[in-house]
């Protein structure tokens, strides 16, 4: 009999299910039902095929499961369940299995390695900034390295590993001058983070940036970036009373998160958002609300969980290609929290 080729498509679209049912089941997945998988597997040999690929999926995927080792802070927004929602999705597809260890600061401090000695691991994801000297201590093991971002900008840190990154600096200039465009020329800019990142380096950038071609003054007491205080809420907490001594009209937060923060203290101050101080962030953590508020960029975090594990496949073919660094491009939305001068029921 002739070989006849199949793909997880053509599977998928003659069956009715989807893409990801049919991979999982081809792998015995124990998550896939097993009327589910009986009826996909009597479905390949009834057809006569004899060999299985996929132009999209398994002609790139390792033939044995790889370990991945995925390191994160204790941070909890929705931004970062996006981020392991897309890696977990995608690893399903790729014949790869991922572990997820939370960091401490303890932890990076003392060099306390996320591992053990005897654990077989082919790659580690760096979705958190560790520090060079954690960092390096992790990639003992010659594993693969891929970083969502990288430590902030500076000629004495290395380069240890692919980054993937989302868009910031276009981005955060394009929000501040929306704000400028609206008549407001006394704009904040609140980072209270106390590690700190290479697109918030960029996101700050877009700010300075916007405010200078504008030919707008930086005031330094309208900046916090990065803040000196470990705890969010005390840095958001500081720039607030700062910012309430001569409160600014708009304010450029580094991400959704530090601007729900201050939001809650500038109500409770007595102000209205936008029409006393409007507001911006970053990342789009309010995607699934009701009714969502703020202005900010969807960075499509799901969409960067996927492409580590698509660049890892990459790295593993081309292991002396150089370090590359894949930039993916940001969505600005437009909400009620910074539009003074549009009607709220477009929103």
């Amino acid at each position: 009999m002739k070989e006849r080729r199949v793909t997880i498509t053509s599977i998928a679209t003659e069956l009715g299910l989807s893409r990801n049912t049919v991979s999982m089941a081809l792998r015995n997945d124990p998550r896939v039902a097993e009327e589910t998988r009986q009826r996909i597997t009597n479905y390949v040999r009834s057809s006569g095929y004899t060999k299985f690929t996929d132009k999209t999926s398994r002609e790139e995927a390792p033939d044995r499961p790889l370990r991945i080792l995925a390191l994160r802070r204790p941070d909890s927004s929705p931004y970062w369940d996006r981020i392991l929602n897309g890696l977990s999705e995608e690893a399903s597809l790729y014949n790869c299995n991922i572990s997820i260890a939370v960091v401490t600061q303890k932890n990076i401090d003392e060099l306390q390695l996320p591992y053990s000695p005897n654990d077989e691991i082919d790659a580690c994801f760096f979705l958190h900034k560790f520090g060079t000297a954690y960092t390096q201590k992790v990639l003992k093991k010659k594993m693969y390295s891929i970083f969502l971002d990288r430590e902030v900008y500076t000629a004495l840190e290395p380069t240890m590993g692919d980054v993937i990154k989302s868009e910031s600096r276009r981005a955060t200039m394009e929000l501040t001058l929306s704000l400028i465009r609206q008549g407001m020329t006394r704009i904040a800019y609140l980072n209270p983070f106390h590690v700190d990142g290479e697109s918030f380096c960029d996101r700050f950038d877009g700010y300075r940036d916007a405010m200078t071609i504008s030919n707008l003054p930086l005031e330094p007491q309208l900046i916090t970036t990065p803040s000196p205080f470990p705890l969010m809420s005390s840095a958001v907490r500081s720039a607030f009373e700062q910012l309430m001594i001569d409160p600014p009209q708009a304010v450029v937060c580094v991400n959704d998160i530090s601007a729900m923060c201050l939001s809650e203290m500038i109500i409770k101050e007595g102000l209205r958002i936008p029409q006393d101080i409007a507001i911006t962030g970053f990342d789009n953590d309010e995607a699934n609300s009701f009714q969502p508020f703020f202005t900010t960029v969807d960075c499509h975090a799901h969409l960067l969980g996927k492409r580590m594990i698509h660049q890892l496949l990459w790295r593993i073919k081309h292991p002396d290609a150089p370090y590359e660094t894949i930039t993916v491009q940001g969505e600005i939305i437009y909400r009620a929290s910074s539009q003074r001068n549009v009607q709220s029921n477009i929103f």
